[in-house]
């Protein structure tokens, strides 16, 4: 219903009560962090090209579903501000130097220190953020748990982690638990994935379905029957 990474879909997060939400960051040419999923505008907006090759002013003459603009963090991160908790992955940090700095200087100025963590694949970049601030949360993602993931969470005194639906393994959640690491599992869709989860209240649960969630996580509205969905028939 919303597209991803604009300022309707995190609006919608906010106004469905959800505690977390998740957005990509990458630079304009003139260095701007700006939120969009892929590193080109072709599939999300009516032009094309890589986000790096393009200044700010320039990326936003392009629209999102006819009617939205790419928007910067910083205006993400307005929105967000004692409202949500915000997760930020850096895509293709490689691609962008000193991204790491110009990400910390936008939370820092907004003041949401203490409201966001930041992820990310390449764990070289999230070392280098690590570096620049003692205090901000950051947490490695992966696609599989395994046990040498417990040296890099202390190298990179990491507060999360993220992984794959598909790649979650049993015999790790308690550990996490245990060392006070928050496990987050992404993508949940699907109401069999929801439904298997729901034994583990601690994890952090990533989706893109917000009202299907919604409705499979709330009781209350359950019980009441005010359904968006035939509650039987999500998957």
């Amino acid at each position: 219903m919303y597209p991803e990474n604009t300022l309707s879909s995190f609006q919608a997060a906010i106004d469905l009560g959800y505690s977390h939400m998740e957005l990509d960051v990458h630079l304009s040419k003139d260095g701007v962090p700006v939120v969009m999923h892929d590193h080109t505008i072709d599939r999300m907006t009516n032009g094309s090209g890589e986000i790096r090759d393009y200044t700010l002013k320039e990326l936003q003459q392009f629209v999102i579903n006819d009617e939205e603009r790419i928007p910067t963090l910083e205006e993400v991160l307005i929105l967000a501000k004692d409202c949500i908790i915000v997760s930020i992955e850096l895509k293709h940090p490689k691609l962008y130097k000193g991204i790491e700095e110009k990400l910390y200087d936008v939370i820092r100025k907004v003041g949401m220190l203490n409201q966001v963590y930041v992820i990310s694949f390449d764990h070289r970049s999230l070392a280098r953020l690590r570096n620049i601030s003692k205090e901000i949360e950051i947490g490695p993602l992966v696609n599989k748990l395994k046990r040498s993931d417990f040296r890099l969470i202390d190298k990179l005194d990491a507060t999360h982690i993220a992984v794959n639906y598909n790649g979650l393994n049993e015999e790790y959640i308690k550990r996490y638990e245990e060392a006070d690491v928050q496990l987050v599992v992404w993508t949940v869709n699907s109401l069999k994935q929801m439904k298997y989860l729901q034994q583990y209240p601690s994890l952090l649960i990533t989706t893109d379905e917000l009202e299907k969630y919604k409705l499979f996580s709330s009781p209350s509205i359950r019980a009441a029957g005010e359904y968006l969905y035939d509650y039987e028939q999500l998957s």
